[in-house]
């Protein structure tokens, strides 16, 4: 008789042994219970790979346990493997298996942390029963176990990678770099990803849990480092994290289920959503052409498919010069608007009603010509409905030719279904009706046109009294001016998703003007810095080379380099052109040299942005120099683009100006609209500004019921609501709307009569004489 006669296992221990591991992996790929709520397990394939040979391996060897004389090689180096793995996961659930032993006793749960430990003893007493049936079975299954140990270490190494760049970016600015660059070689992206959407910095793996407990300690110490994770996914990719989808694994996404949204209530976009969805999209509008402006209402429908409340983020790139002058939220069928106030108190209502449940929006800026719109709760099952008016100009290029790009979603926390297309309909002017997928509105940034502009003209806008507040005009004038010759400075991204500009720029540069001073920063890895000069054969050499040698990775922190722009240009009359791409992450990192710049230097030039990747675009909150920036809209052609642009702020030919200036206490008839991109104007540069500057700036945005970085506007449910939080209430009479196709019709009627009448007057005149 052999020895594995003396004793064969029985079915009972196949159950504990191997049945019962097999359960607890199905049902965490199926749920994703751990991976929810502590950590994942199962991260990779490669993980479960290895965790699968646990109750396999036990299995195999149950049967030849039960079977066979003698243990073949294989199954014994197999079993060491699998004591090797499963010794690996019993000490990742270590920590909780006290907290699992006291619930098994008080609710009868928790038995699924047991599982490793379970299959990690019936691995080592049945390898040890079949090593002891082959000669030198000892050593055999102690090779198991080394191997297991280095396919454990293998499949963890980017996972530890990960934990120790993580560690590393917490450090000084050196520490930083060694991070991103530790990262992009070795680093786990998808786990990086997760630790982005608020997993705990606990590790999946022997390797990094040893790494995640030194630095986060093993007894549920693990905090979720979001922001630092969401900041080194960016500067890894050079994506936003929310670009893509949240991540998942196995059948659709395991984490579903514990998906919390750790960004509700917040003041960023943060991460998806699931079962959030944009449902429907409407932009309508009318346009006139005269005054050379259009109003724009996008009618948007937000759908909740999941189980809980959920809160929309998104924002919204304006056209160049444009400025949001309404907000409306449907409540219980019925459009309500919103009301205008200072931007602390509208923000302040709406955290203290969204901690009610109740059903507040609030649309306040993100930098110049963006919109952050907020919207709790959208129901379970249900849907929620609201409405962006925008007052835009149309811009004029050195030819005469106009057009108005469309308004679109930068970054968004929702999916977008399938089918979706946003319903284009503007009356007015060059008519246009029309159906766009995203993709189109989003990176062509379809353009409204006009008849060109060929003499100078003017125009007038009036906003009537009201109560003690006197009428305001304001005259637009469209003329012809030469550029100034002030100095331009360029700042050069250098993020994965700018690799577009790299043949653009260069080709672009002949619409530079002799003579001009012209200097260059290119921000990233690899700074580089060329100083102003003249514009001359040298000087292009020089900057083309230092633009030639630009290596375009990941996502750059721009800050140093427009520090270095501004103190290479500190001069009023001088135009800093940033060209840059998507910019979504808010540092959490200090920029000091870029704050003393902006605060010490005597004077700072114009900040002209052109993004060429869509997304956020960063800015610093209440900074007067990124408010008050110009964002040409991108058409799609980064070389046509490029060469408009640096022909309008570094050529010498005569371009179209707007030109908008007050009348106070007189009352000029004309469009309402005018005023509003006036007050847009002024009140661009006050988001920091105290004291009575800011109330008369909040009064006069309430007034004309414009969204400013001094303004925000917030629908709430009830009149009490806004007396509770001092806040006006709105008045549905004093907001624009787009005039309705009757009216239109109505209104065409109404001109061809008075032409008619004024026609007959004139022949009955003649008939007289």
């Amino acid at each position: 008789m052999s020895y594995l006669d003396h004793s064969r296992p029985g079915t009972g221990t196949l159950v504990v042994a191997s049945i019962f591991p097999a359960i607890v992996i199905l049902i965490e790929l199926a749920t994703g219970i751990c991976a929810g709520a502590f950590f994942d397990p199962v991260p990779t394939i490669g993980h479960f790979v290895l965790i699968s040979l646990v109750p396999i391996v036990n299995f195999l060897l149950w049967q030849a346990l039960r079977t066979e004389d003698t243990a073949p090689v294989w199954l014994v180096i197999f079993g060491g493997g699998s004591i090797a793995v499963a010794a690996s996961y019993s000490l990742l659930f270590l920590p909780m298996l006290p907290f699992a032993f006291i619930a098994i006793i008080l609710v009868g749960i928790g038995l699924l942390p047991f599982a490793p430990l379970a299959g990690l003893v019936f691995a080592v007493r049945w390898t040890g029963k079949a090593a002891a049936s082959r000669d030198c079975g000892g050593r055999i299954a102690v090779g198991g176990v080394a191997l297991g140990v280095v396919a454990l270490l293998l499949v963890d190494l980017p996972a530890t990678i990960t934990q120790v760049a993580l560690d590393r970016y917490d450090g000084n600015v050196q520490q930083q770099r060694s991070a991103v660059a530790l990262m992009r070689a070795l680093g786990d992206r998808d786990m990086l990803l997760r630790q982005s959407y608020g997993d705990t910095a606990r590790a999946s793996g022997v390797a990094s849990f040893l790494v995640s407990a030194w630095t986060n300690g093993v007894f549920w110490n693990e905090q979720p480092r979001t922001e630092a994770a969401r900041e080194l996914y960016y500067r890894v990719t050079g994506k936003a994290f929310n670009a893509v989808a949240r991540p998942g694994h196995g059948v659709g996404d395991r984490t579903r289920l514990f998906a919390w949204d750790d960004d509700q209530g917040g003041e960023a976009v943060g991460g998806r959503v699931p079962d959030l969805a944009l449902a429907g999209s409407r932009i309508d509008g009318s346009v006139a052409a005269r005054d050379n402006l259009a109003y724009l209402e996008w009618t948007i429908d937000l759908a909740n498919r999941g189980d809980i409340q959920r809160e929309a983020r998104f924002t919204i790139a304006l056209p160049e010069g444009a400025v949001a002058s309404r907000a409306a939220l449907w409540i219980n069928g019925e459009p309500r608007e919103a009301s205008i106030a200072g931007r602390g108190e509208t923000r302040a209502a709406y955290s203290k009603v969204v901690s009610a449940s109740r059903d507040p929006l609030l649309v306040t800026t993100d930098g110049a010509q963006r919109l952050l719109v907020q919207a709790f709760p959208i129901q379970p099952r249900a849907s929620m409905r609201l409405r962006i008016g925008v007052t835009a100009p149309f811009a004029i290029r050195r030819d005469g030719r106009r057009t108005l790009a469309l308004p679109t979603m930068v970054e968004r926390n929702f999916d977008l279904d399938s089918d979706l297309r946003h319903a284009i309909w503007i009356e007015g002017g060059r008519a246009a009706r029309t159906a766009l997928n995203d993709a189109t509105l989003l990176t062509g940034r379809f353009r409204l046109t006009l008849p060109p502009v060929t003499v100078p003209s003017m125009t007038f806008g009036s906003m009537p009294a009201q109560g003690k507040a006197a009428a305001v005009s304001v005259g637009q004038r469209i003329v012809r001016e030469t550029s100034s010759r002030g100095p331009l400075m360029l700042v050069v991204d250098s993020s994965a998703d700018m690799a577009a500009i790299a043949t653009a720029l260069p080709a672009a540069l002949d619409a530079i003007a002799p003579g001009r001073v012209v200097g260059l920063v290119v921000a990233g890895d690899e700074p580089g810095f060329v100083a102003p000069r003249p514009w001359s054969r040298e000087q292009a050499a020089e900057i083309s080379t230092a633009l030639g040698g630009m290596r375009f990775r990941g996502g750059q922190d721009d800050r140093a380099g427009l520090a270095v722009a501004l103190q290479a240009m500190p001069r009023a009359d001088a135009t800093l052109l940033w060209l840059h791409g998507a910019q979504p992450i808010r540092f959490t990192s200090p920029a000091p040299a870029l704050e003393q710049a902006l605060e010490r230097l005597p004077a700072l030039p114009r900040l002209v942005r052109y993004q060429v990747a869509p997304g956020r675009a960063m800015t610093l909150a209440g900074s007067r120099w990124f408010d008050t920036a110009r964002l040409p809209s991108p058409s799609g052609d980064v070389s046509v683009d490029l060469h408009a642009i640096l022909a309008d702020v570094a050529g010498n030919a005569p371009r179209w100006t707007v030109v908008r200036t007050a009348f106070a206490g007189t009352a000029i008839p004309g469009s309402t609209h005018i005023v509003r991109l006036w007050a847009a104007e002024r009140l661009a540069g006050l988001g920091g500004s105290r004291g009575k500057t800011r109330e008369a700036a909040v009064s006069l945005a309430h007034r004309l019921n414009v969204i400013t970085p001094v303004s925000g506007a917030v629908v709430l449910e009830t009149v009490r609501d806004y007396t509770a939080n001092g806040l006006p209430v709105p008045d549905p009479d004093a907001v624009p709307t787009v005039p309705e196709p009757e009216t239109w019709a109505l209104l065409i009627l109404t001109a061809l009569a008075g032409a008619w009448l004024v026609k007959r007057q004139r022949d009955l005149r003649a008939v007289a004489a």
